[in-house]
């Protein structure tokens, strides 16, 4: 794993996925990317929208039991230059792995 932090992207208070940046910084440019907001807005979980173009999204660093799912997901994602986000929520339509790390 890089030297990257893990944070949590909150929706409306809600935890809705974790990703590595850099720094708080660059978590904060994510949580305001035009980009991700429309992407979160196409998407849906138990046939609700994940996110609202009112709904507040912001992020805070992850906790240990986060950062582990985060490992455990980052090890079974396929290699890539891109940024891993993981979501802490069913996302309809996706099939999800789990992400609960083994004891």
């Amino acid at each position: 794993m890089t030297a990257a932090q893990v944070f949590v992207l909150e929706i409306d208070g809600r935890p809705t996925l974790v990703f590595d940046a850099p720094d708080a910084d660059v978590a904060g440019a994510i949580c305001v990317d035009d980009l991700l907001r429309t992407d979160l807005e196409s998407m849906a979980t138990n046939g609700e929208p994940i996110c609202y173009p009112h709904s507040r999204l912001a992020y805070r660093p992850a906790s240990p039991r986060e950062i582990a799912a985060f490992e455990h997901a980052h090890l079974r994602a396929p290699e890539s230059n891109e940024p891993t986000m993981v979501f802490l929520i069913n996302v309809d339509g996706i099939v999800m792995i789990s992400v609960e790390p083994s004891a």
